[in-house]
């Protein structure tokens, strides 16, 4: 499956604590009128201009306050209406340290040449920040030594011991997904579940009803943030073409420039595929969806591709080379294409089947699963 990492990796001053695992960050609601930051920061000559920033909506970095060190101390007051992730810069320092602002005593301490590892305490919430990328960096650590050993194991021909490995990764992958989900239910008021369970929904790592779980124990407060609401909205649209669901129409142009419609173009079976040319696991797949085509195309199955191509070439020869005998759609803009962000799409390959009225009835299914549920469908 391919991630919209434009998505994924929206806020470009995050840093990842672990291959497993997005760097994320906790928000707490505190009765205290404001915030006071204090920042500890050895090596750093003083006078040194610090900048605390935020990324906003457009995923500008906006600078909220500035100031100077003075004997490697910089201090910080200000009220937040909702705590969120901002950032620290230092003049004469490479890097940033990010830190949620709420209304609490936040103290942060850190080296110059060092800032990845600053210390960050003051509240549950930063407490709770420290924990999760302490837990983020024992994954990582772990799953770097697989990678090393495989390399050495390559190099040394050992076959089994490769497989053995590739085994051990699969279950450290399985573990990292057991501590998210875990931490999210046992974590509702933090800011680390939203953005856990907004990675979980756009990998689809997790079956929706778990997330859905998840997402209704989350606390109002954290539901009125910037990302809890982003995460509401997300999951709203996704509900809308949940299994059970009528699809939503669209139109769109095809290779030939003629607008056409999922309303016009619905069969008794209708499978809805978003996929792209330099999608690979697209591309092993589409062997597959063009044997169920031929096999059910007769009886009733209609397909309509829509592809998040950017170049008009690539589709098109793709189609071809594919053998793709169906209806297709692009807007060739990648996962900006307006039926994308209808179907709420941040990864691909991913489906839709449709019943005869046009009712979602099952989604991603791939590889046998597809044949055998149009086989249901089209006896």
């Amino acid at each position: 499956m391919i991630l919209n990492t434009t998505v994924l990796l929206k806020k470009p001053f995050i840093k990842i604590a672990a291959i497993l695992f997005g760097c994320a960050f906790f928000i707490s609601c505190s009765n205290q009128a404001g915030y006071s930051l204090k920042v500890d920061i050895k090596d750093l000559p003083d006078g040194s201009k610090v900048f605390l920033k935020y990324i906003d909506a457009s995923n500008s970095p906006i600078t909220v306050d500035s100031t100077f060190t003075s004997n490697g101390l910089a201090n910080f007051k200000g009220s937040q209406n909702f705590p969120a992730m901002h950032y620290l810069f230092f003049e004469n320092a490479n890097g940033n340290i990010p830190v949620i602002i709420e209304n609490a005593s936040i103290e942060v301490a850190a080296q110059k040449d060092s800032l990845n590892a600053a210390k960050l305490s003051g509240s549950d919430q930063n407490t709770w920040f420290s924990e999760f990328v302490t837990t983020s960096q024992g994954f990582s650590e772990r799953a770097n030594g697989i990678a090393t050993d495989l390399q050495n194991a390559r190099a040394n021909g050992k076959e089994a011991f490769i497989e053995s490995l590739r085994e051990e990764y699969l279950e450290l992958q399985e573990e990292a997904k057991s501590y998210e989900i875990s931490f999210a239910a046992e974590h509702p008021g933090s800011l680390i579940t939203v953005l856990l369970i907004e990675r979980m929904f756009a990998s689809k790592a997790v079956e929706e009803l778990k997330i859905k779980e998840l997402i209704e124990a989350i606390t109002p407060e954290i539901k009125e943030s910037d990302a809890g609401k982003k995460l509401m909205t997300l999951w709203e649209a996704n509900l809308s073409t949940a299994i059970g669901s009528n699809a939503i129409d669209f139109s769109g142009p095809n290779p030939n420039g003629e607008i056409i419609s999922l309303s016009n173009l619905k069969g008794k079976v209708t499978i809805i595929d978003f996929w792209a040319a330099w999608c690979k696991p697209c591309r092993a797949e589409n062997p597959n969806v063009v044997a169920v085509y031929n096999q059910y195309h007769d009886k009733g199955l209609e397909i309509i591709s829509i592809s998040l191509d950017k170049k008009k070439e690539d589709w098109i020869a793709a189609i071809a080379a594919d053998q793709m005998d169906w209806h297709h759609i692009s807007s060739l803009a990648y996962f900006s294409d307006p039926i994308a962000k209808q179907y709420n799409i941040n990864a691909i390959p991913a489906t839709f089947i449709l019943d005869e009225n046009g009712t979602i009835v099952a989604k991603d299914l791939r590889g046998p699963a597809l044949g055998a549920q149009i086989a249901k469908m089209l006896p």
